[in-house]
């Protein structure tokens, strides 16, 4: 069992920043344009089945994780295939949003820095978080989160004479088809993502509270997307969103208030980093677990720095460039996500929810 705990609200609060992820700046749905907040709600609604299986998972095998519980639910051999299958999906994962980062800084804000040099910052200051367990990464996420909060709150402001409201007509106006195709993307990034929390959530105080963690968390993070693409869409308009591959940092860029308030695309920035940080260090922390459950190592801390260097190489290798990046992210993406995001877990509740009903009838037999 977990010795390691948080919060359910320190959980939840996880929960929220990894599903803002890249999501701050890459924007969600594009392929829907002006509707993309309407492929967002659906998304979200779409999203909701995987908390609550989430929830459920973690409620049935109290003090385990989804590691623990593979092998659980499909014994020894079977259940080390999904782990390993998981511990793959963590590094990609956690190599993407790497990547990510690194695309930014390289093509907006530090362009004439190598792209190593920020991916590796990130990586170490996960290491460093991650070695020091759930609990040092929960009490951060608390402070980062009222950070992120207060800043997105003080841009809202500055860009409201930016806006025009107008941008969002007319509704519909490519028909249905890009909305659902956006909204699958956006199921699949960010909102879906949120399953691979439950390889670090065994360890959670408040064990009654799982599916109030899951689904707060969910809603939360999905108002704060969905505000920042409405926000980008009235700031930008379509035209311009569809040309620029970080829609947030270039609707910031816009903000001119008296010409002394301008060029304070660095808040985004802020905002970027923080969330990168949780999301890598969420994935790095549930890689590192699973592998310790998969060589049945005493203690994951072991592996955690040589897997944090390995998924840094693996980002930086993983695209030619920030084309090859977006195409992957839009269009193979949500397919290659779908049977982690998914099957699996349907799969693993269904056989849970047998064996643990079949345990109490023998019990009470």
């Amino acid at each position: 069992m977990n010795k390691e705990m948080v919060t359910g609200g320190e959980a939840r609060t996880i929960l929220i920043l990894f599903i803002m992820g890249s999501t701050m700046i890459l924007g969600a749905a594009g392929q829907a344009k002006r509707d993309s907040w309407i492929a967002i709600l659906i998304a979200i609604g779409l999203a909701i089945p995987v908390a609550l299986i989430s929830a459920r998972l973690l409620t049935l095998y109290p003090g385990q994780n989804l590691f623990d519980i593979c092998q659980n639910v499909f014994g020894k051999v079977l259940g080390n295939l999904f782990i390993l299958l998981y511990v793959w999906y963590a590094v990609h994962l956690a190599s993407l949003v790497l990547r990510n980062y690194g695309e930014f800084m390289t093509s907006e804000a530090m362009p004439e820095t190598p792209m190593l040099v920020p991916m590796l910052f990130v990586c170490a200051l996960s290491v460093f978080v991650v070695l020091h367990g759930i609990e040092t990464l929960g009490r951060s996420v608390r402070l980062l989160f009222n950070i992120c909060t207060v800043t997105i709150l003080l841009v809202l402001f500055l860009t409201i004479g930016r806006m025009e409201f107008n941008n969002v007509l007319p509704i519909l106006d490519h028909n249905w088809g890009p909305v659902w195709e956006g909204a699958f993307s956006t199921f699949s990034f960010p909102f879906a993502e949120a399953f691979l929390l439950t390889a670090i959530f065994g360890g959670v105080r408040d064990r009654k509270s799982f599916v109030r963690i899951f689904l707060f968390g969910l809603l939360i993070g999905g108002a704060l997307i969905l505000f920042i693409s409405l926000r980008n869409i009235f700031v930008l308009g379509t035209y311009t969103m569809s040309n620029v591959y970080f829609p947030s940092y270039a609707a910031i860029g816009r903000i001119n208030v008296g010409d002394f308030i301008q060029r304070i695309e660095g808040t985004v920035a802020i905002i970027f980093v923080i969330c990168v940080f949780v999301k890598f260090s969420v994935c790095l922390l549930a890689a590192s677990q699973g592998i310790a459950k998969l060589f049945r190592l005493s203690n994951y801390r072991s592996v955690v720095l040589q897997t944090g260097l390995l998924t840094t190489y693996l980002a930086y290798s993983l695209f030619d460039n920030i084309m090859d990046m977006e195409f992957f992210a839009t269009k193979i993406y949500p397919f290659y996500a779908f049977p982690f995001q998914v099957v699996f877990p349907v799969l693993l509740l269904l056989i849970a929810e047998i064996k643990v009903r079949s345990a109490r009838r023998v019990k009470s037999g």
